[in-house]
This record gives C-alpha cells, sequence and structure tokens, in this order.
C-alpha cells in the first residue's frame, strides 16, 4: 500500500538543535544517508569533579538531527505552523478535517520529571573524544563538550540552573538553544500509534529519544502499509520495559549521588569497553561492582 503522509507541525521552520550522539546501531537503524554524520566518535571520556577520569570505548555518531529534519521537511507534505487535534483516525486542524491512519507525534503530555538542558555552539576546540562532566553538586544531571570539524557543542543538563555547570572552554559562542526535557516512566503498552517523545521513550539520563525513533520507525512504516501492527506494539513493549528499568536506575543513582567518588576512584583511569550499553542503559549496571 503506497501512503502519502500529512505532517501537522506547530514550529514555523524545521530543524531541531541538539547535541545527537546517538550509537552506530541506532543510525543504521534509521538508515539514512551518511551525509547527516557530523563527526565518529570511538572514546567518551567521563570525569568527575575534575579529579577521576573513566574512559568509555564506544562507538557514536553525532546525528546532524537540525539538517536531517531539513531534508525530511521536504520529503512529506508538511502544514505549519499548524496545531491539530486527534479524535480516532480523524485529525482536525483548523477548518480542515482529515481522515487515516492517525500518529500522534506531539510530544510527551504525561507526568515527569522534568530536567533543564541548555547547550552552545561555539568556535572549535582541539579534542578528538567527547568530554562528561559529572559534578557533585549538579545530582542527576551532567555536562559535556562534544568537539565537530566546525564548532563545539558545549552543554548541560540540570534539575535547578544548567548555565552554573557548562564548561568553560573560552570560545566565542555562535548559537544558543535548550529547553526541557521529560524523565518518563513510560506505560508498559500502548494502544494508539504514538511516534517520538510522544511515546516516553525517552532514555531517562541521557535524554536521548532517537533510539526510541529509531526502534519503532520500520515497524511502524510496515504497519502502516500492511495495516498490521503487531510488531510495532511488541516492540514498544520491549523498548518501554528497558527505559522503566532506566528511570528506576536514575532515581537510584540520583539518591546515592554522594556514593559517586568511590566508584570513579575505583575505575579511576581505566577504559570500559561498551556498545550495546550505550542505549541499553540499564546493562552498565552489570559493567560495576554490586
Amino acid at each position: 500500500m503506497d501512503f502519502d503522509p500529512i505532517v501537522f507541525d506547530r514550529r514555523r521552520f524545521p530543524g531541531k538543535k541538539c547535541t545527537g550522539i546517538i550509537s552506530r546501531r541506532t543510525f543504521l537503524t534509521l538508515g539514512v544517508s551518511r551525509e547527516f554524520i557530523d563527526r565518529e566518535f570511538k572514546t567518551i571520556e567521563i570525569r568527575y569533579d575534575r579529579k577521576y577520569t573513566i574512559y568509555i570505548s564506544t562507538d557514536v555518531i553525532r546525528l546532524n538531527r537540525e539538517k536531517l529534519e531539513i531534508w525530511l521537511d521536504s520529503e512529506v507534505k508538511t502544514k505549519r505552523p499548524r496545531d491539530a487535534i486527534i479524535n480516532g483516525n480523524t485529525v482536525i486542524s483548523g477548518n480542515e478535517k482529515y481522515e487515516g491512519i492517525v500518529v500522534d507525534s506531539s510530544g510527551w503530555k504525561g507526568n515527569a520529571k522534568w530536567i533543564k538542558a541548555i547547550e552552545y555552539l561555539t568556535e572549535p576546540v582541539n579534542e578528538e573524544n567527547i568530554i562528561v562532566y559529572i559534578d557533585s553538586k549538579n545530582v542527576g544531571g551532567f555536562s559535556w563538550i562534544v568537539p565537530l570539524p566546525y564548532g563545539t557543542l558545549v552543554g548541560a543538563i540540570s534539575y535547578n540552573d544548567p548555565k552554573v555547570f557548562l564548561p568553560n572552554i573560552n570560545k566565542r559562542v555562535f548559537d544558543t538553544h535548550g529547553g526541557a526535557i521529560p524523565r518518563v516512566l513510560p506505560i508498559s503498552s500502548i494502544k494508539t500509534l504514538k511516534f517520538g517523545d510522544s511515546t516516553g521513550l525517552i532514555k531517562t539520563f541521557t535524554g536521548g529519544g532517537m533510539f526510541g525513533i529509531a526502534s519503532l520507525l520500520y515497524p511502524l512504516v510496515n504497519g502502516i502499509r500492511n495495516g498490521k501492527f503487531s510488531e510495532y506494539y511488541s516492540m514498544y513493549k520491549i523498548l518501554a520495559k528497558e527505559v522503566r528499568k532506566q528511570y528506576y536506575i536514575t532515581r537510584l543513582l540520583e539518591s546515592t549521588w554522594r556514593f559517586l567518588p568511590i566508584l570513579f576512584k575505583l575505575y579511576n583511569d581505566k577504559t570500559l569497553n561498551i556498545s550495546e550499553e550505550f542505549d541499553l542503559h540499564s546493562l552498565l549496571v552489570s559493567r560495576f561492582p554490586h
């Protein structure tokens, strides 16, 4: 079955800016061109209070999400800026009414713990690795430096003011963006079609949503084509189980934040080999002593 999707977008222009660090597996699952990769990384340095460092050997890429969304916008019929009301298989937007398969991609609307984020794009720095900073005063949050060919992403997330925890690299700032990220306990199963943040499938600690988007993409597309959504709903249950684990682990991490120096001192200057765990954060628990 061929289909011609219509996107209703309340934003005036396409292109969401975000850090966009995803695993290579997630990128391959998305099935998009390599032209949307800004840089590839094999090492992440995690620094605690600038005293201890743990090295993560991994395989991640920086996806230029803004560029990808602008391209996607050119490939589909988009009505903007538009609000839309969903009622079953009907969408009402302004004075227009549309019937068909409806996928809710309007963002998370349920309960959540919200964490604030800010990110700068600055002049380039001479770094090869992603650097993540864990601060004893930033409970449940972190900050980062992501070096890119054309600049540097410098950002932080915090329950309080994230600007306080931004790394200082003394570089000229070209752009600033940010917002609030929901830390969600998704429900175990759903009965309607959802996509993106509306599913609640957001990696709890990092706020990454591309993992859930990539994993649901083809089950959703296949379901629209053949009218059978069992694969989509099954995949949602698998992903929801993982994110629920991440949610409870993050809550535990926040309550034991003061004990992090013990962990970092134990693993200081050591390298952990992580690949699958970049998406499945609950597996990280097995890497550390209980």
